[in-house]
């Protein structure tokens, strides 16, 4: 019935209604995400959302909100596939690209991602060994441990500090490949690790891409654009909810559909992404703290929708965040001349 349906926000509203959202609570509880949630994801086809060119960006972000409406913590990491699945259908290996393409698209391989090389001070390095790379080094932030079978790992060139190097690793731990469980204040459930490379070699077959490090740095503004979906999507069960409740949403409901323009203007060049990244982050604040003063004292219950929608609306603060993006959220928290307002 689901792959029938023409709309993919209607896909993504009947998953999110009866799969995601019935058992957030639960998954918050326990730090347990059913596989069925991700099973019905992929019977949905959204594992290959991103590869699709039919997909506009409307209903791309309608998409990711609803999903994060119902769970934050699956579609968390649901969406660490996203970037992963597009840099493979895009890819100039063409035997890897025709070996994963089809099962990365129907999510019969689910992937996980770090960007650890990037960073300006790179903690994983790939290394030239014979006819593949040897990673070393540490990757602090790697979601989904245990729920998806490789990762998109970005490393910087050893040899050019200049150059990124893409590879897919399977996501097994062994003696060169160690990960550590990080616990969560929010999204626990993601299994979200740190992860240590000890030499691990990866084949050349392995390697989607490489690409320079500038034009790593100027793609980002999609990964803003997109991460900016986490906090929209928190706000969008804050108007559903908030209405039962008693309160008008008009001018909640207003601010985050001009948000969602500036936040498209941006990715176009027509505006600043960081300003707009930051502008959903703080609604998302502003709209958890309406929910629980809504809900009043039931909201300091642990697990409440209201207090677990607290904790998630502050992790999309810092989250895939990066400097312009802080400081514009210490701006409008602090004021321009760095005192509280």
């Amino acid at each position: 019935m689901m792959a029938a349906m023409t709309s993919w926000t209607e896909r993504a509203r009947q998953l999110a209604d009866e799969v995601l959202a019935p058992h957030a609570a639960e998954v918050d509880r326990t730090g347990e995400i059913p596989r069925e949630n991700f099973d019905r994801l992929a019977e949905a086809g959204l594992y290959g959302i991103s590869m699709r060119e039919d997909v506009g960006l409307d209903a791309f972000t309608d998409v990711g909100e609803v999903l994060i409406a119902g769970c934050l913590a699956t579609s968390f990491v649901w969406a660490q596939h996203l970037g992963v699945a597009r840099r493979i259908a895009n890819s100039p290996n063409v035997e890897l690209r025709e070996r994963l393409t089809e099962d990365i698209r129907s999510g019969r391989v689910r992937s996980g991602v770090s960007y650890a090389g990037a960073a300006e001070r790179p903690s994983l390095l790939a290394r030239r060994r014979g006819t593949g790379y040897a990673l070393e080094g540490t990757a602090p932030f790697i979601t989904g441990w245990g729920m998806v079978d490789v990762i998109g790992v970005v490393a910087r060139d050893a040899e050019d500090p200049e150059s990124l190097i893409s590879l897919i690793v399977p996501a097994e731990a062994g003696p060169r490949l160690r990960v550590e469980p990080l616990p969560l204040t929010a999204v626990d459930a993601s299994r979200t690790v740190t992860a240590a490379f000890d030499g691990l070699t990866v084949p050349d077959s392995a390697v989607d891409s490489r690409f320079s490090l500038r034009s790593f740095h100027a793609s980002y503004i999609v990964a803003a654009w997109r991460n900016g979906s986490l906090a929209l999507g928190l706000v969008r069960r804050a108007l559903t909810e908030l209405p039962a409740l008693g309160v008008d949403t008009t001018a909640l409901a207003a601010e985050s559909a001009a948000i969602r323009k500036d936040l498209d203007a941006a990715l176009t060049g027509q505006g600043d992404i960081y300003t707009a990244r930051a502008a959903a982050s703080e609604l998302a604040v502003r709209a958890a703290n309406t929910l629980v003063t809504a809900t009043g004292s039931a909201a300091l219950v642990r697990g409440s929708l209201a207090e677990r929608t607290s904790r998630e609306a502050t992790f999309t603060l810092v989250f895939g965040s990066r400097p312009g993006i802080k400081s514009a959220l210490l701006e409008r928290f602090a004021g321009p001349d760095g005192k509280e307002r």
